[in-house]
């Protein structure tokens, strides 16, 4: 998980090293609606979350990660949201993923109009590349954790310590029976909340290569039940509907619920 950069609301960021500056010139072929005027080209999800992506970006990798949104969000695959209430929260937080070719400089992130938004961003070269993880289902998770799940229920969600919600109690928990390490200095215990969250997704629904380290001991769906039920019961409640069902192969059936605009 990048390190968190916080304005009124959240957006992650990594500094791209040597990145051609013209990839974020401004442009005349922009596209609406996106926190800057060099992205060109854009994708809306059940009108509910905006994918944004530069020149730089192909179209094929705008198309996968807004493909792995929406089965984040339609985890069930039927064409419906699984959970009806996240889009006013999502629409609300004005939930944004900005897609580079290999990531913003400290200048583009300065040029984007992201104090009202949620967002995160996430590079063409770690969206399914060949040769290494899928980075595309974590970053995604992240903005829709944060732009919908905590801000609909923050009881359940919150990352934040003052809050102290289930979730940050059962990170807590993890973490003290050594379940979950995570010691990068610049993650706090808000950060750890998401990413322990991401985690033991990954662990639920069997994503081994989001498991190759020894962040999360538990690696399978039947461990995480067995010595941490708390973070299922969150899962599984039957009050909401959270995704359950599989984990994201950029392949949505129901086209219909994006939109690509642009480029």
């Amino acid at each position: 998980m990048k390190a968190f950069i916080y304005t009124s609301l959240v957006i992650t960021s990594v500094v791209a090293n040597g990145a051609n500056a013209d990839e974020f010139d401004v442009t005349s072929a922009h596209v609406d609606g996106c926190p800057a005027n060099f992205f060109t080209h854009k994708a809306e999800v059940f009108d509910a979350v905006t994918l944004c992506a530069t020149y730089k970006v192909p179209g094929q990798k705008l198309a996968y990660a807004a493909n792995v949104t929406a089965q984040w969000l339609d985890n069930d695959q039927d064409g419906v949201i699984d959970e009806p209430a996240l889009l006013d929260h999502l629409r609300r937080n004005q939930a944004v993923l900005v897609m580079s070719k290999s990531g913003f400089s400290d200048g583009a992130f300065d040029e984007m109009d992201i104090e009202s938004r949620v967002g995160q961003d996430l590079s063409a070269d770690e969206t399914n590349p060949s040769n290494q993880r899928d980075a595309s289902q974590e970053e995604i998770h992240h903005l829709i954790v944060n732009a919908g799940w905590q801000s609909l229920y923050p009881k359940l969600f919150s990352d934040q310590k003052r809050v102290n919600s289930a979730l940050y109690q059962q990170w807590k928990v993890a973490d003290e029976l050594g379940y979950y390490q995570y010691d990068d200095p610049t993650c706090d215990s808000a950060c750890k909340t998401i990413e322990f969250f991401y985690l033991t997704t990954a662990s639920y629904l069997g994503s081994k290569a989001d498991l190759f380290s020894d962040e999360l001991s538990l690696k399978t769906r039947e461990e995480l039940t067995e010595k941490l039920p708390g973070v299922v019961a969150i899962m599984e409640s039957k009050d909401y509907h959270y995704s359950t069902h599989m984990w994201p192969d950029g392949k949505y059936p129901h086209q219909q619920n994006i939109k690509i605009i642009g480029q």
